[in-house]
């Protein structure tokens, strides 16, 4: 089999990949986690952006990308250059737009100021750069057409694009490390065991593989020869669409965990009205909510909103009373930083109506 169908094959079998994680996290944000946020969208436009990678790179072999640049004919050469044009805006768009979704779950997650700083300058420059690099990809030449009519088509060429895609391939694989180890920063610094660390790190820190193809798909890009264009190419596109297909991989996976759990039959979402699992033998911390408070003095309602009890021999309020977080990854971080911070997470909240007065709630 030639390269270019390798290739293809190679990129819808990926792209079918990330097409469905996309549609398992969405699954999981929307029916299960009941959130959905900036970083789930850019990550299902990632999907959509590598899924036009791919169709565009199957065009391109169609004309002939994959073959020996001098034996195809003068027409065929032009559109499988065009058509890697087309891909390759996509497939640099597309990563930038994998780590803007990674960036932007952290944003949501961390609280330090200077985290914070670090993740907007590195989600900018990664963003700002991608986007410079694909304008001038379309303006290598002059006239346009020039750069990818090369043999019909006289033209001046303005710069060489080579040298910049590698240096944005080496602040890419930078900005992959960059993701896969800043979680560590903040998350050893929470309230949880060390086992639960290393788990929930590790699972964000799945981007170090992304990193890997990215620098492998630098290096690739820095010895390729351009004078047969065509063929020697091909490399390139695959490790480009490794890169993207493996980071939404790393990105993705985690995001899963409530989707796992509820598969296990191992957590609760928030049904209101349809109760959690009824077998629980302890009663959560709860909260007791008084409505005669509301007319208290500020100090005195203060002392009966702040009643708790966590005795185990409490019965278990009516199930409709009850709602379980749903072990998303950022809710669990959310969690413990509030801990570490000094609020106090309530994991069940329990409001005690008129109507159930008589509950043994009181000491």
């Amino acid at each position: 089999m030639q390269p270019g169908y390798q290739l293809a094959c190679a990129m819808w079998a990926m792209a079918a990949l990330s097409l469905a994680l996309v549609a398992l996290r969405l699954y999981t944000r929307i029916r299960i986690v009941k959130f959905v946020g900036a970083e789930d969208y850019m990550y299902a436009l990632t999907g959509v952006f590598f899924l036009s990678f791919t169709v565009f790179i199957q065009v391109s072999v169609h004309y002939g990308l994959g073959q020996n640049f001098w034996v195809l004919s003068l027409d065929d050469t032009a559109d499988a250059i065009f058509w890697t044009y087309v891909a390759n805006s996509f497939a640099i768009t597309g990563n930038a737009m994998a780590k803007l979704s990674m960036g932007l779950f952290l944003l949501r997650v961390v609280q330090v100021r200077w985290h914070k700083i670090a993740l907007w300058a590195a989600v900018i420059i990664t963003v700002t750069t991608s986007i410079i690099l694909t304008i001038m990809l379309w303006n290598q030449t002059t006239p346009i057409k020039a750069s990818w009519d090369v043999l019909r088509t006289p033209g001046k060429w303005n710069f060489q694009i080579q040298p910049l895609s590698v240096g944005l391939g080496v602040w890419s694989s930078v900005c992959d490390f960059f993701f896969a180890i800043f979680p560590w920063l903040f998350i050893r610094s929470l309230p949880m065991s060390q086992r639960e660390k290393i788990m929930l790190a590790g699972g964000m820190s799945l981007g170090v593989i992304a990193g890997a193809c990215g620098i492998t798909r630098t290096v690739v890009l820095s010895c390729l020869n351009v004078y047969n264009y065509t063929l020697n190419f091909v490399p390139y596109f695959a490790w480009a669409g490794a890169e993207i297909a493996v980071a939404m991989v790393c990105i993705g996976i985690p995001t899963l965990r409530p989707l796992y759990l509820k598969t296990r039959g191992l957590t609760s979402t928030y049904h209101s009205n349809q109760g959690r699992n009824t077998n629980t033998s302890e009663l959560p911390r709860f909260v007791m909510y008084d409505r005669k408070a509301s007319n208290l003095p500020h100090q005195e309602r203060d002392s009966v909103f702040s009643h708790t009890r966590t005795d185990s021999n409490v019965s278990k309020p009516p199930p409709t009373c009850t709602r379980a977080r749903s072990d998303s990854v950022d809710e669990i971080i959310s969690e413990y930083e509030n801990q570490h911070a000094g609020v106090i997470w309530v994991k069940n909240e329990v409001r005690i109506q008129e109507d159930n007065a008589d509950w043994p709630l009181r000491n």
